[in-house]
C-alpha cells in the first residue's frame, strides 16, 4: 500500500487508516463481536494499513500484535473538545493500553483549540514533553470546515482531519492550502458517514430527494434528525457517477480511491464493521490502478 508523509513530520502513513471501530450505520446494527474487531486490525495491517485510530471506546480490542515500542505503524487518538486539566491524564490512558510513549497524531476539534488558550498550552505541553508526535485539528463543525476552506491550516499544528468526498468537495480550498504550506491532511467521511447504508446511500437519485429521505433511508430513523444539517449535504449527490458499465452500486473501494487521489491528502480514515467491509475499501484482490 502507498505511503505518503505526513506533512513535515516523519510519519510515513499509509492512504488507508483504520478508522475508530463503530459498528454500521452508528451502532444501529450492534457492534461487531470482539473476535471480529480483532480480526479487522489484524487483517489491515497484514494489507498493509499502518494507521490505526482511537478515542472511540473499541481501542481495548486492539490485538496485543500491535502493541509496544516499534512496529511499523502509528495511533491517531481523538480527544474531541477536551478539558485541558485532564487531557495529560487522557493521553496517558491510551498511552498505557497501547504500551506506547508517544501518540502519533492527537486530534482535537478546531473550534475548541481555535478559541480556548488552555487547550493550546495543554496540547503544547505535551508535544514538549514528547507524549505527542504531531497535533491535527478536527474539521467536523460548520465553523470549523468554514475557517478550514477559507485559512487553510493552522502554522502551529501539523495537519487537518477534513470532510471530503466524492459529492462533498467545499473544503478543496482548504485542501490547496495545505498542500502550499506542506500540511498533512486526514480524511474523514471519504464513504459520507455512516449514518446511511452505503447501497441505498450510492443508488438513491438526490437529484430528486429532499432532506427527508436522509431520515426514511437511516437505520436511526428520526433520532438522525438532529444531525440532518451536517448529514445531508456529506451524502446527497450523484455517487452513481463512479459506477461503471453494468454496476448499480459503485464500490467502495472506488470511492476511496477518488479521495486517494487528491495531491493534499496523506491518508484516508475509514471504519469497518467486518474483514469483508475492510477488504472491499481497501480493493483487496482488486487490480489497483
Amino acid at each position: 500500500m502507498e505511503r505518503r508523509r505526513f506533512g513535515s513530520t516523519d510519519l510515513e502513513l499509509s492512504v488507508m487508516g483504520l478508522g475508530g471501530l463503530l459498528a454500521r450505520f452508528e451502532g444501529a446494527e450492534g457492534h461487531p463481536p470482539p473476535e471480529e474487531k480483532r480480526a479487522i486490525y489484524l487483517r489491515a495491517a497484514e494489507l498493509g494499513v499502518n494507521l490505526f485510530d482511537m478515542g472511540y471506546g473499541d481501542e481495548v480490542h486492539i490485538p496485543d500484535e500491535l502493541k509496544g515500542p516499534g512496529g511499523d505503524h502509528h495511533f491517531s487518538l481523538k480527544v474531541g473538545d477536551p478539558d485541558p486539566a485532564a487531557l495529560a491524564g487522557v493521553v496517558e490512558g491510551h498511552l498505557s493500553n497501547v504500551r506506547r510513549e508517544a501518540i502519533d497524531i492527537l486530534r482535537v476539534h478546531g473550534r475548541s483549540w481555535l478559541t480556548n488558550p488552555a487547550v493550546r498550552e495543554a496540547t503544547a505541553a505535551l508535544k514538549e514533553a514528547g507524549k505527542v508526535r504531531a497535533l491535527c485539528l478536527i474539521r467536523h463543525y460548520e465553523s470549523d470546515q468554514e475557517a478550514y476552506a477559507a485559512r487553510g491550516p493552522e502554522p502551529e499544528a501539523e495537519g487537518d482531519l477534513v470532510i471530503y468526498n466524492y459529492v462533498r468537495r467545499t473544503q478543496e480550498p482548504g485542501l490547496a492550502l495545505s498542500r502550499e504550506a506542506g500540511k498533512g491532511v486526514l480524511i474523514m467521511k471519504a464513504l459520507g458517514g455512516q449514518w446511511l447504508p452505503w447501497e441505498a446511500q450510492v443508488r438513491t437519485d438526490w437529484s430528486a430527494a429532499d432532506r427527508e429521505e436522509v431520515i426514511r433511508l437511516a437505520p436511526r430513523g428520526e433520532p438522525t434528525r438532529a444531525d440532518l444539517d451536517l448529514i445531508y449535504p456529506i451524502v446527497n449527490g450523484p455517487w452513481h457517477e463512479l459506477c461503471e458499465p453494468g454496476e448499480v452500486t459503485t464500490p467502495t473501494n472506488r470511492a476511496i480511491r477518488w479521495v486517494q487521489q487528491h495531491p493534499a491528502v496523506t491518508c484516508v480514515l475509514v471504519a469497518f464493521a467486518s474483514v469483508a467491509e475492510l477488504e472491499e475499501g481497501v480493493g483487496a484482490g482488486v487490480e489497483v490502478v
